[in-house]
């Protein structure tokens, strides 16, 4: 690993100064992909820029919604009792991530940051129709998760800015929701498809009232399967309308073929999996 300089300012506004008067700075929250990377040398940081000398960057705070600090890590989001009390879904893609090790490092910021399609809090995150603020010396302006992605490690967080928080409807709490990860190992691997469905239904009549359904790692980013969406939203949830909406989400889909898996598999296990789930969310929400 090449030479750098390390800072570590104490407020949001030193982060974004030194951002603007350092050479080739990098954003340090977990580290867990960037230091990795600076060693194969894959990143060239002149300068590190710690940001956990913040006060509050790290907070998970519950007031109408959940609003998630930045360096809050993937382990404090598994494990929180609030989070699993009023979002358990979170709570279960977060234990989904990696190691039990790396969970204990990694944060809900460097995750969405990265830019990865397959990031996992970036995949239900997204299907919670969440938002994020970002930082700049002209303040902080908040931005939808679905215009957050711009690209394959590309996000809507500008060269100068820094990201300043997580924002999560409170009406999600009402949800029920799923997470299914395919991969071929069980436990830490990045997912093939990585699917989150966030749904309100009347179970007893078993109509969806409204339903979010995001996918990973089959697009340049995670992606919304809109017209999925629409075609349960306010309908009956008979097997003919599941699998309809299931092969919409398997059409929505653009995936790539890799040394990881076809286009062709990942669109069918998009299918699969949008249909599993919703019949998991089904299942649990009538044992109620």
């Amino acid at each position: 690993m090449k030479r750098f300089d390390y800072l570590k300012p104490g407020s949001m506004g030193d982060a974004i100064s030194a951002l603007k008067e350092h050479e080739q700075p990098f954003l340090l929250a977990g580290g867990t992909d960037l230091l990795v990377a600076m060693k194969t040398d894959a990143v060239r940081a002149r300068c590190l820029i710690d940001l956990k000398g913040i006060p509050g960057m790290d907070a998970v705070d519950y007031d109408n919604g959940f609003t998630i600090g930045p360096l809050s890590t993937i382990r404090e989001l598994e494990m929180s009792p609030l989070v699993r009390e009023k979002l358990p879904v979170l709570s279960e893609a977060a234990a989904t991530l990696g190691s039990v090790q790396i969970r204990n490092r990694a944060t809900i910021g460097g995750n969405l940051c990265h830019g990865s399609p397959a990031a996992d809090m970036a995949v239900v995150l997204l299907a919670m129709d969440s938002e994020v603020s970002i930082a700049s010396r002209d303040g902080e302006r908040r931005t939808k998760l679905d215009r957050f992605f711009s690209g394959p490690g590309s996000t809507a967080v500008g060269v100068e800015e820094v990201l300043a928080g997580i924002h999560i409807p409170k009406e999600l709490e009402h949800y029920k929701g799923v997470y299914l990860k395919h991969g071929p190992r069980r436990a830490m691997d990045i997912g093939i498809v990585n699917i989150a469905i966030l749904m309100e239904a009347d179970f007893s009549s078993q109509i969806c009232k409204h339903v979010m359904i995001a996918m990973g790692a089959v697009g340049p980013t995670p992606l919304r399967a809109v017209a999925a969406e629409k075609i349960l939203n306010g309908n009956r949830l008979t097997p003919e309308m599941i699998k309809k909406a299931s092969e919409a989400a398997s059409t929505e889909a653009k995936p790539i073929t890799d040394f990881r898996a076809s286009a062709d598999y990942r669109r069918a296990m998009v299918a699969g999996l949008v249909s599993r789930g919703i019949g998991q969310i089904m299942a649990s929400g009538s044992g109620n």
